[in-house]
């Protein structure tokens, strides 16, 4: 029929050490207090010292910190959130009221209506699965590899 099916792996290069804290600490004050939201991005943005070296992070996480896991987690989905765009994310996730379980849409017509049918985040590695109409298809190939 002409239908393509691709899937595409890609990686978030050095992702935890490339977190803005500026950025970061904006997005922690839309769902935490703000002093809870400082106080994380504040554990970041310190003087290490070692023998006779000395260095002060301005930039990324520091592994190993209370908050680093969650505010990993919560980096990664905002990551997420740009890559699909909001309405994709939300075909993906489902409802609030009745989440959809893993793998499966409210409906066909859901599942059908983007090319994205499959996304997966492990850390800091994706892989989207795509599914191309052969209209699509033909298109892309025309546009980006002739």
């Amino acid at each position: 029929e002409g239908e393509c099916t691709v899937l595409m792996e890609t990686k978030f290069h050095k992702v935890f050490e490339k977190i803005d804290l500026t950025l970061l600490n904006r997005l922690l004050r839309l769902i935490l207090d703000h002093n809870l939201a400082d106080y994380m991005t504040a554990k970041n943005n310190v003087a290490l010292s070692f023998k006779d070296m000395s260095h002060t992070n301005s930039y990324g996480l520091i592994r190993g910190l209370q908050f680093a896991t969650f505010i990993f987690q919560f980096y990664g989905l905002m990551l997420d959130l740009l890559l699909l765009g909001l309405t994709r994310a939300s075909d993906l996730a489902g409802p609030p009221e009745m989440p959809n379980d893993f793998l499966t849409y409210r409906s066909a017509e859901v599942e059908t209506r983007h090319p994205i049918r499959l996304y997966c985040r492990y850390v800091d590695k994706v892989y989207i699965l795509f599914r191309f109409s052969a209209d699509e298809a033909k298109d892309l190939i025309q546009r980006y590899l002739t």
